[in-house]
């Protein structure tokens, strides 16, 4: 398997995207006030020079091109389910308004979390691109849960049935008879 350069592209432009949401802004903030500490002290001094130049690089090179918009989230290295297909479950995941890979019971949670298990069955009943994802409607039988997902968050999570039948294609294909 190798790297393309719009696959790398990607990554950054995730990482940037996850990085700019408000809680996430203060790790940057931790990491630049961490390397200056590192840097006043001669023992990790070369650690601190290094994590700061790493944190300059990242905001003149990577932040610069997607804020002058000259990268974009190329959407054609995903495979997105369309409209009425059916994708099964491959991971155990709660559902609250968004996507939870584990619940913590307390006074507090929302109680409407829905439980999705592994092996069930979802179809996409609407389908929506935005910007930088897709947003995704399941149903899961006859209407009796209705859930809404970000596909980027999720996709890990579930696979479609062609997908499967391609694995199992290829599996097969990979043996060898003689």
């Amino acid at each position: 398997m190798y790297i393309s350069l719009s696959m790398l592209k990607n990554k950054l432009y995730l990482f940037d995207k996850w990085l700019s949401e408000g809680r996430n802004t203060l790790l940057v903030l931790l990491l630049v006030v961490g390397s200056t500490f590192m840097i006043s002290y001669e023992p990790t001094l070369f650690y601190g020079i290094g994590l700061l130049s790493i944190i300059c690089f990242y905001v003149v090179f990577v932040k610069a091109k997607i804020l002058g918009l000259d990268w974009k989230l190329d959407k054609s290295l995903y495979d997105v389910p369309q409209d009425q297909e059916i994708i099964v479950v491959t991971k155990n995941f709660y559902w609250d308004g968004s996507l939870k890979s584990y619940h913590v019971q307390s006074h507090t949670s929302k109680p409407n979390t829905v439980f999705i298990e592994k092996g069930t069955e979802l179809k996409v009943i609407h389908f929506k691109e935005t910007d930088d994802d897709w947003i995704l409607m399941l149903k899961k039988g006859n209407g009796e849960i209705v859930i809404t997902v970000n596909y980027l968050e999720s996709k890990d999570y579930y696979k479609t049935k062609s997908q499967i039948r391609e694995e199992k294609l290829n599996k097969l294909l990979s043996k060898k008879i003689w």
